[in-house]
C-alpha cells in the first residue's frame, strides 16, 4: 500500500444532537406547555475532508464518512470523490486483475490495536452495477466476508449501511478510507487515496 507523506487532514467531527425528551419536558414545564414526547435518538457522525492530492481526480477522495443510525442498530458508510464516476460505467471500477478496484473502510474496533479488524468494500460492475460488503480481518491474511450489501451512488455520493453486527457490535469504531481505480484500459491502476493519511484514523465513533 502506498505510504507516501500526505498533508495533515482536516478532521471533522459531527454529533447532530437533539434534545431528549426529558429536557424537552423540563423545558415545556417550566415554560408552562404541556411536555414533548417521542424525540427520536440524535445521529452520530465523523467526517474526513480529504484535500486533493492525487494525480488524478477519479480517484482522489474529497471526503469519507461513518454515520450510526438514529436507533444505533445501523452503520452507513459513504464517500465523495473529485471527480465522481459511476460504478457501472468504465473501465475505472472494474479492471482486469487484482487487487480489485473500489472505496474500502477500513474499521478499527480495538482501542488498542491499529488494525483494520473490518472493512467495508464498494464495488462496481456494468453488470452487477453497485454492490459491495463488511469483512472480517482480524488477524488473518486476508478478507473474510460477513455481511453482502447493495451499495448505491447518486452522481455525488457513494454510500452503504449495514448492521452493526456486522462488526461484532464494537462499543466504538474509527475508520481509514482508501480508494484506487483502474485506467480507461482497464489494465494500470489510478490512484491510491488514503482519509485519513495512511496508518492514521479518523476520531472515535460511539456506537452505543
Amino acid at each position: 500500500m502506498p505510504t507516501s507523506q500526505r498533508r495533515r487532514r482536516l478532521v471533522t467531527t459531527t454529533v447532530l444532537a437533539v434534545l431528549t425528551a426529558g429536557a424537552l419536558a423540563a423545558g415545556a414545564a417550566a415554560a408552562g406547555a404541556a411536555p414533548v414526547s417521542g424525540v427520536r435518538r440524535p445521529l452520530r457522525t465523523v467526517t474526513i475532508q480529504d484535500p486533493m492530492d492525487a494525480d488524478d481526480p477519479r480517484a482522489d477522495l474529497r471526503s469519507a464518512t461513518v454515520a450510526l443510525s438514529a436507533d444505533k442498530r445501523f452503520v452507513t458508510v459513504s464517500a465523495q470523490l473529485y471527480r465522481p464516476t459511476s460504478p457501472a460505467t468504465g473501465n475505472w471500477w472494474r479492471g482486469t486483475s487484482l487487487p480489485r478496484p473500489g472505496i474500502v473502510w477500513g474499521l478499527n474496533t480495538d482501542p488498542a490495536g491499529r488494525a483494520w479488524d473490518y472493512t467495508a468494500h464498494l464495488r462496481g460492475d456494468p453488470d452487477l452495477g453497485t454492490y459491495g460488503f463488511v469483512a472480517y480481518r482480524g488477524n488473518l491474511d486476508h478478507d473474510e466476508p460477513r455481511c453482502r450489501l447493495a451499495g448505491s451512488f447518486d452522481g455525488a455520493s457513494y454510500r452503504m449501511r449495514f448492521p452493526v453486527t456486522c462488526i461484532g457490535s464494537p462499543e466504538r469504531v474509527r475508520f481509514t478510507a482508501y480508494l484506487q481505480l483502474y485506467n480507461d484500459t482497464a489494465d494500470g491502476i489510478i490512484g491510491g487515496d488514503y482519509a485519513p493519511a495512511w496508518d492514521e484514523f479518523s476520531p472515535w465513533l460511539d456506537l452505543r
